[in-house]
């Protein structure tokens, strides 16, 4: 029997699978497809989610993947009307993240994520992956899971069993069907069609890199183009139910290589077409999260707006806050009541995120309808106004799970019970480290060496405990551990294993940890 079934090996299903292995926990992984998505998809890595990377090992061979960001022209979105005019507007991110994280947000396509996701899961014993396999059926009583599954190469069929499911199936959830999951919010509010093509548009772009382009030009308003890699692969998007006479049927590959040569404006560009897709804008939220052992993540239990990319970075974090739970009740150190934590924790982060998501995409409708109807005035402070769309570390690194976000304009880092544990750089001889690089798998009591107290008490509990200050475990490289974590000298503060607080010395004398099976303190 597996500690852990997963249904869908895409970038969350994937990373459940690396967090439960970081725990030392076992589980098998089934995918229907044959290989990872061939496709972009997502392109945005919030620093968050380079935090999760940077702890798996895996943050550099992420970067070899990013968008060159480095130029001091590029922007985030440059509005114009096509490729042979100049910019309208652009918008540029202003967010310095070197103060608050040891990483910064990055753009990396969906495909290459899951590249790498998937060379790491293959290179740890505890996985067991099975790509072109199906879940044909699931069912479970209260003691396991089982589920019936096809590889679909030798239609073979096999009978699993697992003591805990989890479903990253992906927006069209066969597990949330199945179990009777429902959703609220908004099913459909867009359709559109996503065209991956190879095309050197150097001469167009190299003087304006930019993530995205938007289009102003009455026939092909609407349309983006979003830049792969370098600039000679595109993602080419399109609004498909905005018109009668567009449907899917029109959107043969020699239509794709058309409009993409009308958007460019340039008959002679060449055009290599790679694959399309289509999909739906939906804003939805699963009413609950578990149903007895099977737990949902990522589109499986949440669909958000594209606008802002939050999908997969908030799939990604809801799995890295369900394995150490899952782990811990594995291993009998915690009650069940821990995993019901799962659903109260993410599911508000995700409703956070699909409102903000959706604020962008309503500040994209404002600007459309002003330029049909040639209100530049409202256009222009419109896209003034998208500075809130690239700049959003707030929700990416504000999260402070039983009060959802920061209130404040600007993040400030934060040692409140729920929040993201703060970054500061700390150093052991001449190894230099996050504090965040201490938090991957175990409870940690972080505190000045001069706190004897807390690390007396602490002894009991199943943490490391890790002291600041000269002679102690660190040096506090820039002297600002103790204002950053907001306690003194004789202070505390327990940090859970995904590295928000579960505790500190200004709440309680004691922790209440009434889910711990056995404490001695």
């Amino acid at each position: 029997m597996y500690k852990v079934a997963i249904i869908g090996g895409g970038p969350v299903g994937l990373s459940a699978a690396i967090c439960l292995a970081c725990h030392g926990i076992q589980s098998l992984l089934i995918e229907k497809h044959p290989c990872t998505t061939k496709h972009p998809k997502a392109r945005g890595v919030n620093a968050r989610s380079m935090e999760v990377f940077r702890s798996w090992g895996l943050e550099n061979q992420m970067k070899q993947h990013q968008l060159t960001q480095q130029t001091k022209n590029f922007t985030w979105i440059t509005w114009l009307k096509d490729f042979q005019e100049e910019e309208i507007a652009q918008v540029k991110s202003k967010t310095d993240y070197s103060s608050f994280s040891p990483s910064t947000s990055s753009l990396i396509a969906q495909d290459d994520v899951e590249k790498e996701l998937l060379k790491k899961a293959q290179s740890m014993p505890l996985i067991d992956l099975r790509f072109n396999t199906e879940m044909l059926h699931a069912s479970q009583n209260d003691k396991h899971v089982t589920i019936e599954i096809c590889n679909k190469e030798n239609n073979h069929k096999e009978v699993i069993s697992s003591q805990y499911l989890i479903a990253a199936d992906g927006a069209k959830s066969s597990l949330r069907t199945m179990f009777n999951i429902e959703m609220e919010g908004v099913d459909n509010l867009a359709e559109f069609c996503n065209i991956y093509c190879e095309m050197d548009l150097n001469k167009y772009v190299k003087h304006r890199p930019s993530a995205a382009f938007m289009f102003t030009r009455p026939d092909i308003l609407g349309s983006f183009m979003l830049s792969r890699k370098g600039f000679k692969k595109w993602l080419v998007g399109k609004r498909i139910d905005s018109s009668p006479s567009l449907s899917r049927e029109l959107f043969t590959d020699s239509y794709c290589v058309e409009y993409i040569k009308k958007i460019v404006n340039d008959p002679n560009v060449e055009v290599r077409l790679i694959n399309k897709a289509f999909w739906t804008m939906a804003a939805l939220v699963a009413k609950q999260y578990r149903v007895g052992r099977i737990f949902l993540a990522g589109d499986a239990a949440h669909r958000l707006p594209p606008t802002g990319g939050f999908g997969m970075n908030t799939g990604l974090q809801d799995v890295h806050n369900l394995a150490w739970k899952l782990a811990m009740v594995l291993n009998n150190q915690a009650k069940d009541s821990l995993l019901d934590t799962y659903f109260d924790e993410r599911s508000q982060v995700a409703k956070t995120n699909i409102q903000w998501s959706l604020k962008n995409s309503e500040r994209f409708n404002t600007i459309y309808a002003a330029l049909a109807q040639n209100e530049l005035t409202t256009f222009k402070k419109a896209v003034e106004d998208q500075y809130h769309h690239v700049n959003n570390i707030l929700l990416d690194l504000g999260v402070i799970y039983g009060n959802e976000y920061q209130n404040e304009e600007r993040y400030k880092p934060s040692a409140k019970v729920g929040a993201r544990a703060p970054h500061c750089w700390l150093v052991k001889s001449h190894d230099v480290k996050s504090t965040l690089d201490l938090y991957s798998n175990k409870f940690v009591l972080i505190c000045h060496r001069e706190a004897k107290h807390w690390q007396d008490k602490f002894s009991k509990f199943p943490c490391e405990i890790i002291t600041i200050g000269e002679q102690g475990d660190y040096i506090d490289k820039n002297h600002d551990f103790l204002e950053k974590y907001e306690i003194s000298k004789e202070g505390a503060v327990l940090v859970r294993p995904d590295g928000h607080v579960a505790w500190n010395s200004n709440t309680e004398n004691m922790p209440n940890f009434s889910w711990l099976l056995s404490s001695k303190f």
